[in-house]
């Protein structure tokens, strides 16, 4: 047993030693180019477009009055409007839905889906696009958000500049500052400001397809009209991560796309224009949201897009599927390594050719983590404006936990529920929470 967990400890640690190669290359191309984009300052349009700000909703109607009133309030602009998608079965978000309207009627527009639900966000996207595009006058650019989402106004401001040349706009996306007891929920101020302020500039500036966040993302009409043209409908329909493949098709299709990071003070590079939300703060709603991102992602993208593309496409393919292996490394290394501690298990018994390159392997692990470690603290420090030393370290165990245990679930769902990715699964609805008080909700 002894030779068995041993070799399975090196190999733990080998496995660990290449994830953290790819990200110490991702992390070392971010330096060089992060700080640029974000220096750019938000030059203001004479005028906007149209734009419409879609909201899929399934049982909102605790959070979507408040988010759309608090929306309205922070977005001075007569030319955005907010389209909320609704059931016919929903009343509860349907009744608050409607009362908005009533109450703004040149910024609410209220679309009822022809099916009962829930369906899918997919299918009621697909659903208010058909509505709206259905004659000449639809809106110039569409953008997805969430009803949990604090939109920024100076958003808008971006889309328009960059709508000219590219049909795909993704601004950044962050969580909102949460108190330091909240260790789940702010798991994702790291994970967020780690993931657009680092790889998705370098995946920017490399060429690589832009996924969509699901929220903040800018569609253009043209690219809106080619996929109702080319197949009936903008996203794909029987996934559950229909945005992140939107972003990958919309390279495929020809369509340029950008993401868009940008400072409000650009000689400063920092007051970044995102939108902002909460994510979930409980241990078990936490779970199930990745585990559906893990799922859509790491298999269920793969199975519909496959492995096609340029070779920076491939790579990052690989980057966002590693987790499905990666996501176990971790907490299986602690494991291994408080069983070696205890001496229940010897890692002197390799041979000596193999016992160095173990201590080789956990030499350099230690100090990936140091690494590791530094990203996660700079990045945090380049939302936030603070640099929270203990906190960062607190959360991080938590963090792999909820990897950990969502990535177990995800294989769970891809062997038997969707029958490798085959068949559609049921909508995992997320509980939304938004902020009291939406004007000062900026970090």
């Amino acid at each position: 047993m002894n030779e068995i967990l041993v070799s399975l400890f090196l190999l733990v640690s080998l496995l660990i030693n290449l994830s953290s190669l790819d990200d110490i290359f991702i992390d070392l191309l971010s330096f060089g180019i992060a700080h640029f984009p974000f220096r750019r300052a938000v030059a203001k349009p004479a005028s906007l477009p149209n734009i419409a700000i879609f909201v899929a909703n399934w049982r909102e109607e605790d959070v979507i009055g408040k988010m759309v009133e608090g929306n309205l309030a922070r977005i001075d602009n007569p030319q955005v409007s907010l389209f909320l998608g609704v059931y016919p079965n929903d009343t509860g978000t349907r009744r608050v839905a409607e009362a908005l309207a009533a109450a703004h009627p040149d910024r609410v527009r209220v679309i009822v889906n022809s099916l009962p639900g829930p369906t899918s966000k997919g299918q009621m996207l697909n659903e208010m696009f058909a509505q709206s595009f259905a004659g000449e006058q639809a809106p110039d650019l569409v953008v997805l958000h969430d009803s949990e989402d604090v939109i920024d106004p100076r958003s808008f401001d971006i889309y328009a500049k960059f709508a000219g040349e590219y049909d795909f706009i993704q601004v950044p996306v962050f969580s909102l500052s949460r108190r330091r007891g909240a260790y789940v929920a702010s798991t994702y101020m790291e994970e967020f400001a780690e993931r657009h302020t680092r790889e998705l500039i370098v995946r920017n500036a490399l060429g690589a397809a832009i996924p969509s966040a699901g929220v903040g993302t800018c569609l253009t009409q043209a690219l809106v009209r080619h996929f109702l043209k080319t197949r009936g409908q903008v996203l794909m329909s029987g996934t559950v991560t229909e945005d992140y493949i939107l972003g990958i098709e919309a390279k495929r299709a020809g369509f340029r796309s950008i993401f868009a990071a940008l400072s409000a003070r650009a000689e400063e590079g920092a007051d970044y224009v995102a939108t902002r939300e909460f994510f979930p703060q409980h241990l078990e709603a936490a779970i199930k949201q990745k585990t559906r991102w893990v799922y859509g992602i790491a298999f269920e993208a793969m199975h519909k897009l496959g492995w096609q593309g340029q070779p920076w496409d491939i790579y990052f393919f690989l980057r966002d599927r590693k987790g499905m292996i990666t996501n176990f490394l971790a907490p299986g290394s602690v494991v291994l390594m408080i069983l070696a501690l205890a001496g229940l298990i010897d890692p002197e018994t390799l041979p000596c050719g193999m016992y160095q390159l173990f201590q080789w392997s956990l030499s350099f692990n230690l100090l990936a983590v140091v690494f590791r470690y530094v990203a996660r603290l700079t990045s945090s420090y380049r939302v936030y404006g603070r640099v929270d030393w203990l906190g960062v370290a607190i959360r991080w165990p938590v963090s792999l936990y909820i990897n950990m245990v969502a990535t177990f679930r995800a294989w769970k769902i891809y062997l038997g529920e969707s029958q490798f990715a085959t068949s559609p699964i049921v909508w995992s609805k997320t509980t939304h929470d938004v902020p009291d008080d939406f004007l000062a909700a900026t970090r």
